[in-house]
């Protein structure tokens, strides 16, 4: 039963992107022109989902100056918490793990206080 289910959505796919192709729309207009669903998501959503992103490609520093760049833009209290839940996250790994991402420990209180400063 499974099986047929895929292919019918997989020929359904099919179909949506040839009548794209032959309409010469866009494939994202064209497929939610047609579905009414929605997915939205705020910016501090996004933001915790970018700076996970680089945390687990060990990106440590790209995740700070995101964080930071949007703090600057916007002291909400939802940037706080992304940024106290990105420090105590990194405040759990060992030292070892973070010098391989080129971060520390001590970079981690710095941030810290960074963020305190930016929210007085």
């Amino acid at each position: 039963m499974q099986e047929k289910d895929y292919i019918l959505r997989l020929i359904k796919s099919c179909t949506q992107l040839a009548a794209t192709i032959v309409t010469g729309k866009n494939v994202m207009e064209s497929l939610v022109g047609k579905q009414k669903n929605s997915v939205s998501i705020s910016e501090s959503q996004m933001l915790s989902i970018m700076i996970n992103k680089y945390i687990e490609e060990g990106e440590i520093n790209k995740a700070e100056n995101m964080l930071f760049q949007e703090i600057e833009k916007c002291k909400s209290a939802s940037n706080l918490e992304t940024a106290l839940l990105f420090y105590e996250n990194l405040s759990k790994w060992s030292e070892k793990r973070l010098k391989q991402c080129n971060f520390s420990k001590r970079e981690i209180v710095e941030g810290i206080e960074d963020v305190k400063k930016l929210y007085e």
